[in-house]
């Protein structure tokens, strides 16, 4: 919990630190990790979307035993 803590804490404070020139940073770096955050966010979002279809598709057992009941 503390390192999530951490990263959203760091997550605030980097984009004023560079907007504010306290961190000297070549316009390169602040690219790159702008691509990483994003291809990062977008993996984690296709993965929440395939969990939440492959939650809808599965059967669970009350229903699996209702049918048998039957």
């Amino acid at each position: 919990m503390i390192g999530i803590a951490a990263a959203a804490l760091l997550l605030l404070l980097l984009p004023a630190a560079i907007a504010l020139r306290l961190l000297a940073l070549p316009l390169e770096w602040v690219g790159a990790g702008l691509t990483f955050f994003g291809i990062a966010l977008g993996g984690v979002k296709l993965i929440a979307m395939a969990w939440a279809i492959g939650g809808r598709l599965a059967t669970h057992p009350a229903q699996a035993v209702a049918t048998t009941a039957d």
